[in-house]
């Protein structure tokens, strides 16, 4: 009977280690395992400080480093994020969500460590630098925007002007 139960036991321990294996993560290891596999895609928050700049969950704004503001029709954006994620998965975030806010990437960089992506939308550009955060693997995001051409008065606001004369 000892024998039975045994073996019956040996047989279920097996069967959920098997079924450990294959569940939806399977290959994914920790960084610090040395052992290399995919790594975990990252997903937009759903409403990021700015909109059309995707920011991936788990990134937070660090409010002290951040500013943004908008003048005669411009707006200048400066924004430093904070978050815990592998840096080259962030730079491929950035690489497929920046499109879908219809931005252009235009440079794709790897500088001394950082990650380094150039994007243009009509009179902006936005550069974002993705690099170590220095403390327990987190990593550090610096997103700049600014115009990067003539700003084009809206229509009709010239004609207005030169009637009101």
């Amino acid at each position: 009977m000892w024998r039975h139960g045994c073996a019956m036991l040996l047989l279920a321990l097996s069967a959920a280690l098997a079924g450990c294996g294959s569940s939806g993560t399977a290959g994914i290891l920790p960084a610090e395992s040395g052992v290399v596999g995919p790594v975990p895609e990252l997903v937009a928050m759903r409403r990021p400080p700015i909109d059309d700049l995707p920011v991936p969950i788990g990134f937070y704004l660090d409010e002290d480093k951040s500013r943004n503001f908008t003048a005669a029709g411009a707006r200048y954006i400066d924004h430093s994020l904070k978050g815990r994620a592998d840096k080259f998965a962030v730079g491929r975030f950035y690489k497929q969500q920046m499109p879908i806010s219809r931005w252009t990437l235009v440079t794709d960089m790897f500088v001394q460590g950082d990650i380094m992506l150039d994007f243009e939308k009509d009179t902006e550009r936005c550069r974002i630098t993705v690099s170590d955060g220095g403390l327990f693997g987190s990593t550090r995001v610096e997103m700049a925007v600014w115009t990067s051409g003539r700003i084009v008065p809206p229509t009709g606001v010239g004609s207005r002007i030169s009637r009101a004369r």
